[in-house]
């Protein structure tokens, strides 16, 4: 008995020392550390998650009496970063590799492609490796930087109405052409000068350099965070990445944030309601500000003011309060306030408010508003600030088909007759 349990002993050491030795792990050429991840084998159409990568095999070649060394194995393979990479394999193929790094993390080594029609289903043994994170990215670095020399000039702070520059160089130091990508965010609230070409995929020739120059446009005044540009640069079938230091963008100026609202939450004709025009200095630059409101032609002012100007330092306002009689029923579209602004620099613009459909009804209750939803249509209060150009707002309007000239006209007379009043 003692002689049985001294030889399960020792085949329970082997098999111990036989898994150990399974947990393999090499350091290539480059210096990468590479480790185990698993042996696996994949059916036609199978897939399996080994350590986050998702590895399918998509197709095999064609079914032939017997295997030959011209049968491949076709791989996808999708990381939980939603990379995506596609590569064929064979074994003994001197044309078809039985080896492929997918991103620099991930190696794949086809052992065995089998096919045939003497089998029901197709199929391929694999070993993965994973590198080891925890080595690479030095090792990565210092291979990038004895290939190519990446300098990248930034603007630092521009004014608003003012382009940023930036300029990046790249220059190869192999003696043999070297493809490389540039991957740079843009935060939002920039915009590109419209004649870049972002195709910033090319090939260096030995010892060539390249410069890619561009601007970009503030929509506002703030600050803005760059993420590191991001150099992937190709060599001997891998890809090489470095990430470049993140930078800043602060964009001075005025920002007049324009806001109207109105107080009733029913309407009837002769009713009073108070509106409230708001602007507000949202950047860090003063500016002059003129801010004007116009009355509907439904509506008579019985208090208040519809303009003021003043030099508003940043988060400054104006504000605006005064009382209209809705003298008319039916729906009324009240009109946008307007902010022009001139800063010390003698930058202009002009911010309008947004314009909103208010429902009054007669003394029967005739043509308001439904009360369901309603002021969820038409909020009481928001910016229209929101573009460079700082276009007029869309109106709404009701279509009258092929009387609308006729609706276009009576709307421009009464804009007149509205214009004398004020006068």
């Amino acid at each position: 008995m003692k002689q049985v349990a001294l030889r399960l002993g020792m085949l329970a050491l082997l098999v111990c020392l036989c898994s150990l030795a399974s947990a393999e792990s090499f350091t290539d050429d480059d210096g990468v550390e590479w480790l185990e991840a698993g042996e696996y084998t994949l059916y036609w159409g199978e897939e399996v998650n080994a350590s986050g990568y998702m590895i399918k095999a998509a197709d095999f070649s064609p079914s032939k009496a017997f295997d030959t060394d011209s049968d491949y194995v076709m791989l996808t393979v999708l990381s939980d970063r939603s990379e995506s990479w596609q590569t064929i394999l064979a074994v003994n193929n001197s044309n078809i590799p039985d080896n492929y790094i997918f991103g620099d993390r991930l190696n794949i080594t086809a052992l065995s492609v089998v096919t045939g029609n003497n089998i029901p289903v197709p199929y391929t043994n694999i070993t993965v490796f994973l590198s080891n994170v925890s080595q690479t990215p030095t090792v990565v670095i210092e291979k990038i930087d004895k290939t190519i020399i990446v300098e990248e000039n930034r603007a630092k702070e521009v004014y608003i109405d003012e382009r940023a520059h930036i300029e990046v160089k790249i220059r190869n130091l192999r003696v043999v052409p070297t493809a490389i990508q540039l991957v740079q965010e843009i935060p939002d609230g920039l915009v590109f000068d419209p004649d870049i070409d972002m195709d910033w995929n090319f090939t260096l020739a030995a010892g060539g350099q390249r410069s890619y120059k561009y601007s970009l446009k503030a929509l506002r005044p703030g600050t803005y965070n760059f993420t590191g540009t991001q150099v992937l640069v190709s060599m001997d079938e891998r890809i090489y990445r470095k990430t470049l230091n993140d930078t800043q963008l602060i964009v001075h100026g005025p920002y007049i944030n324009l806001t109207k609202s109105h107080s009733a939450e029913s309407v009837q004709v002769n009713d009073i309601i108070e509106i409230q025009v708001s602007a507000v200095n949202e950047g860090d630059r003063a500016a002059y500000v003129s801010v004007s409101d116009e009355i509907p032609l439904e509506a008579v002012l019985v208090g208040g003011s519809i303009s003021s100007s003043k030099i508003l330092h940043p988060s400054e306002n104006i504000t605006l309060t005064y009382s209209l009689r809705m003298d008319k029923a039916g729906s009324i579209v009240m009109p946008s306030a307007k902010a022009s602004f001139t800063d010390p620099r003698d930058y202009k613009d002009i911010a309008y408010s947004r314009r909103y459909m208010l429902y009054v009804a007669d003394e029967h209750g005739q043509g308001g508003y439904e009360q369901d939803g309603y002021y969820d249509k038409f909020p009481q209060a928001s910016s229209f600030y929101d573009n460079i150009n700082s276009e007029q707002p869309e109106i709404v309007q009701e279509d009258h088909g092929m009387f609308q000239i006729f609706y276009d006209l009576m709307d421009a007379v009464k804009k007149f007759i509205s214009n004398l009043r004020q006068k």
